[in-house]
């Protein structure tokens, strides 16, 4: 969100306060043009539920969505968190509500095993809740309208890959990012050793999940309706980091992204960007979800016995490493890629011996992309293309591990569908429209994915793994008896 310095309405031209990182027409993605919107104007309050802010004088005008003659209304004003905990142990909270605040809902610093069950926190003007520390516990709560953040993870210790086991289990998360609208997740991990299993994320501008550190596991999570406002992203997102690595995305349920260009796909399920390493993608299913799976240049990355279907570009493998000028760059700190590493003394026990590959990798064509795998993935009805390479990445494929992966032509469409790339380790299935190949999700707005026919998926590939599809989501315990 960038403040207006001023409008010419003659020429239609707005001037910006302050300056924009990439340009408002910067050519990121091919893409000529650039959504915006403008809003706390007061000549657009047209509409229910808008509002604009006279900070000059103090008045907030407000279009109300439904008659004040039963409506409450909530002005916050507090700007610290509703709720602080520092350095406690086994402490337990539920069934409260944590609402109407300018700033944070609850914030957690170097404490254990505190427990947040069965709760509300909803409507701040900041985050739901952050913890710092180890065995703690966030389960069965909801959060919504939140203005930045859900929840943040962070704990452990990477340099000695001690894990955290903070755990963020069965919570609905919804409608966040309102005020900062990107890099603003649902759920962000840090640290060492997070767990993330059984939420459901929805209907946010940017990412559902944004992670860095070391042996988080993410399992059994839906997410859709993601990625709603903003492109070059993905629902899971992490990057820019080889020491990242250990982190583990598991049964998994990605579907209805934000849409993407027919002609540039630049929404994403998973997003590993700038050569983030080491991570396994393993038995997801990602539906209608963009460019399912993107490796940004990384390296022993495992993409396995994923399901998908319905996505223009099913996978995607790039060489960045070896062409981007600012690959490991010694003056742009962001990326620096080895100094990063040898932070972590990453040829040293226990780095070296959890991740060999990386202890030598500085001997190892570090700017190439080897060592990933791709195994026994099935994708269904990929429109545009099932894997899409780059000219470097193609010439290192006889250095990655490809195998038992196919390419489904579900009706036996000319046009409109995909077949798997010339490569060995692929092979096509097509079906016909009077025989066509069904496995179980057959319209366009289908989303229960526990019709999909695992046994056809096996009949078509005997060494794919069952998929969990049951277990997908959130559960019913004593603190969420209602599955919304």
């Amino acid at each position: 969100m960038i403040r207006i310095d001023s409008y010419d309405p003659t020429n239609h031209v707005i001037k910006l306060a302050a300056p924009h990182n990439y340009g408002i027409m910067a050519g990121t993605w091919g893409a000529a043009k650039r959504r915006f919107f403008a809003f706390n104007t007061l000549d657009e309050l047209d509409s229910p539920g808008e509002w604009y802010l006279d900070r000059s004088d103090r008045k907030l005008y407000y279009y109300p969505e439904a008659k004040f003659a039963d409506a409450n209304i909530e002005l916050a004003v507090v700007d610290q968190p509703l709720f602080r905990i520092d350095n406690t142990k086994h402490v337990k909270f539920q069934g409260l509500a944590f609402e109407y605040s300018h700033g944070d809902g609850i914030q957690i610093k170097r404490s254990e095993a505190i427990e947040i069950a069965g709760c509300v926190i909803a409507n701040l003007g900041r985050g739901g809740i952050s913890i710092d520390g180890s065995n703690n516990t966030v389960r069965s709560c909801d959060l919504y309208h939140l203005g930045t953040r859900g929840i943040s993870l962070n704990g452990g210790d990477r340099n000695t890959l001690t894990v955290a086991n903070n755990r963020a289990i069965n919570n609905h998360i919804h409608h966040y990012g309102l005020f900062q609208r990107s890099y603003a997740p649902g759920i962000g991990v840090n640290g060492c050793g997070q767990i993330v299993t059984n939420n459901c994320i929805h209907d946010a501008p940017h990412n559902a999940i944004q992670y860095g550190g070391n042996e988080h596991r993410f399992e059994r999570n839906e997410i859709y309706r993601v990625v709603m406002e903003t492109g070059d992203s993905g629902a899971f997102y992490t990057g820019r980091d080889w020491t990242s690595q250990g982190n583990v995305l598991r049964h998994n349920y990605i579907h209805d992204l934000g849409s993407s260009d027919s002609t540039h796909v630049n929404t994403m399920g998973v997003y590993l960007d700038d050569c983030d390493s080491g991570d396994t993608i393993e038995g997801n299913v990602f539906l209608r979800a963009g460019r399912a799976i993107m490796i940004g240049g990384g390296r022993d990355n495992r993409i396995l016995n994923n399901l998908v279907i319905d996505c223009p570009i099913g996978m995607h493998l790039d060489s960045r490493g070896m062409t981007w000028k600012q690959w490991n760059s010694p003056t742009d700190t962001s990326w620096q890629l080895e100094r990063k590493a040898n932070e972590r003394n990453y040829q040293q026990p226990p780095w070296s011996d959890r991740y060999p590959t990386l202890a030598r990798i500085m001997d190892d064509s570090p700017r190439e992309p080897l060592h990933n795998e791709f195994q026994r993935n099935v994708f269904v009805d990929c429109a545009k293309q099932v894997w899409n390479l780059d000219t470097n990445a193609k010439k290192v494929l006889a250095k990655l591990r490809i195998n038992d992966n196919v390419a489904v032509n579900t009706k036996g469409a000319a046009k409109g569908v995909a077949n798997a790339p010339d490569i060995d380790g692929f092979e096509n299935r097509t079906g016909s429209a009077e025989e066509p190949i069904v496995i179980g999700l057959d319209h366009e707005d289908e989303t229960n994915i526990t019709q999909i026919d695992l046994e056809r998926l096996q009949q078509m590939l005997p060494s794919f793994e069952p998929i969990p599809l049951d277990t997908i989501g959130l559960t019913q315990d004593s603190y969420r008896r209602v599955i919304p």
